[in-house]
């Protein structure tokens, strides 16, 4: 399975504010990717800029972290 999303040519962006918002729910990113129905390696990847989530797991992750996918998710 390919874990990555993101061709080789592309820039990568980490996404401090998701890592951020898991920390301030008081989680690990394992536990979040439990409740997120998600694996963990995603989760890291997302985070990490490797993984581009798709708009419904944006709204899934924002949901479960009771934020708006905006706060999280920026398209710059």
């Amino acid at each position: 399975m390919r874990w990555s999303n993101i061709d080789q040519g592309d820039s990568v962006k980490q996404n401090l504010s998701l890592l951020v918002a898991i920390r301030e729910n008081g989680l690990r990113q394992q536990d979040f990717a439990r409740i997120v129905g998600d694996d963990p390696a995603i989760v890291s990847r997302a985070i990490n800029g490797t993984y581009n989530l798709d708009d419904r797991r944006k709204i899934r992750y924002a949901r479960a972290l009771r934020r708006k996918p905006e706060e999280i998710f920026s398209d710059d």
